[in-house]
């Protein structure tokens, strides 16, 4: 192959140590002969010769090396008349670890930059982070490549099939985001154009494409994009994962482990993890929960020793009294709970004090059989936090993020025949109003057909409202609903799935027990 340098291709003659410079052409049978049916764009990158111009410029030294100096196209003459590369510069910012991506363009005769930070921030703190990077990528670079102004945008460069940027759409996108400031982007996801080259190949994986569009579809009405953070932005929070490693599992046949979960911080995050889970299997929570508990896990559901049973009634018989005397409390409803038969409960949760409530209205024999779902900040707080839940036979749940360890805690208790206390709300509620359930308890009950019984707790709230220590003597009144079929469930719930269905009913049915109290009072 024959190469030459054509000086002509620039607008003024350049020299480096005595040799011209100009763009690189190429000549041979190894280049190619031109585009397929496209005569005209054939003519734009060829000489009338038959010379290839590659776009690239660069000179011969004095050994007739071929030394490259960049593209043409991304070539910028600064108002100082320097000539700069915008690639070398783009690539000294991107070494900043705040710095995803950056575009960078000229304005006024100046360099600025389109820049996508590494994590999607909000406010002060955001722009805070990526300054410093500018700051310090700049002490690196001679004083005319230094970045003079720059916008941010959450939003990835536009980008072609190749990765390369869109360079011609740089000043519309520089624009927008001066302009746009902290204005949220538009509802619904990204397209496929407007992602970087590492985020549309991720795509061309089939897990991960399909997980993409089941979010695009979920959260229709929220912006999408790689860096779009599950918690924040999609308000995923809550035993709400439960349902999403559902539908992952659905639409991917990709079991999400609680691990991967924990790891996930973005969307680009999950769809990594989904690509990466695509190639092994993981243990269905509800058919193998012994699978997917550890060893540490798989210690709070080993039976109590004598000594720890007669502490565990002796508190019982304390909390009994104390809740009586104190609240005192009242219950309608208690001869609904099955005495031969295996049962769940589904109360509202209001306050810490609900557990203590509802335990002193159960006789020895049933609350020696039943677990509860706990909150992990609490059970697992400190050692006597641990030992009381480890009397008390409560289950360390993790509601944001361990969806199939908390499924395979609940899955292990109905498997072997005990009771289980979960509170479908997945977390206390701020204001005590009853809020939407989580879709655990659906499809613990989807799998496991036991009685349900829906429970409301009146005047916890009042007595120890969240944030506060010290309860307040205000009597409290449970109602327990009558014992319910799961199948009878399902069909009264809204929803298109079998524990979609489920949760909805026992919703509706706890807040009719809410409402026919609310009345009495």
């Amino acid at each position: 192959m024959e190469i030459r340098i054509d000086p002509s291709a620039l607008e003024k003659e350049e020299r480096i140590n005595g040799r011209e410079v100009g763009e690189i052409l190429a000549r041979g049978p190894n280049v190619f002969a031109g585009y397929w049916n496209l005569p005209d764009k054939t003519k734009e990158v060829f000489t009338d010769d038959r010379w290839f111009r590659t776009g690239d410029m660069g000179y011969f030294d004095d050994d007739d090396n071929l030394h490259i100096l960049g593209r043409i196209s991304t070539l910028i003459k600064t108002e100082s008349g320097e000539k700069i590369q915008t690639e070398d510069v783009e690539a000294a910012y991107a070494e900043e670890f705040a710095i995803r991506e950056i575009g960078v363009l000229e304005k006024g005769g100046k360099l600025v930059a389109v820049i996508v930070p590494k994590h999607a921030g909000r406010g002060d703190d955001a722009k805070a982070t990526v300054r410093k990077a500018i700051e310090s990528a700049s002490k690196r670079l001679p004083s005319h490549q230094r970045i003079s102004e720059y916008a941010i945008t959450p939003d990835a460069l536009p980008r072609t099939r190749l990765g390369k940027i869109q360079r011609h759409r740089l000043p519309e996108r520089y624009e927008q985001a001066k302009e746009g400031g902290e204005k949220a982007p538009a509802a619904g996801p990204m397209s496929i154009e407007e992602m970087s080259g590492e985020d549309r190949a991720l795509l061309e994986d089939s897990a991960a494409q399909s997980v993409w569009e089941m979010l695009a579809k979920r959260y229709r009405g929220k912006r999408l994009t790689p860096d779009t953070s599950p918690q924040f932005d999609l308000g995923i929070d809550s035993l709400e994962w439960l349902n999403l490693t559902l539908e992952i599992a659905e639409s991917s046949g990709v079991e999400l482990t609680d691990e991967a979960i924990a790891r996930t911080e973005t969307v680009r995050d999950l769809l990594h993890e989904v690509t990466e889970g695509s190639e092994g299997e993981s243990a269905d929570p509800l058919e193998k929960p012994g699978e997917v508990l550890d060893e540490k896990q798989k210690q709070w559901l080993e039976p109590l020793g004598p000594v720890a049973a007669t502490t565990a009634r002796f508190l019982y018989a304390v909390n009994r009294v104390l809740i009586r005397v104190i609240f005192r409390l009242r219950v309608e409803g208690l001869e609904h709970l099955p005495e031969d038969e295996q049962w769940v409960l589904t109360p509202n949760h209001a306050s810490y004090l609900d557990p203590f409530a509802i335990a002193a209205l159960l006789n020895w024999n049933q609350l020696r059989k039943t677990y509860w779902a706990g909150w992990t900040g609490i059970v697992l707080a400190n050692p006597v936090m641990r030992l009381l839940s480890r009397l008390g036979k409560i289950l360390p749940v993790e509601p944001m993020r361990a969806a199939r360890s908390s499924l395979a805690f609940g899955a292990t208790i109905l498997k072997n025949k005990k009771n289980l206390v979960w509170f479908p709300e997945g977390g206390l509620s701020a204001n005590g109003e009853l809020q939407d359930f989580k879709p655990g308890i659906g499809m613990l009950l989807e799998h496991f057909p036991v009685r349900v019984i829906p429970v409301f707790v009146h005047g916890t709230h009042q007595a120890l409202p969240p944030g506060k220590f010290f309860p307040k003597p205000n009597a409290i009144c449970v109602v327990f609903g009558k014992a319910l079929d799961a199948q009878q469930v399902k069909r009264e719930g809204g929803g298109e799935k079998p524990h979609e269905q489920i949760a909805s009913a026992l919703h509706d049915r706890v807040a009719k027990l809410a409402q026919d109290i609310g009345e009495q009072t």
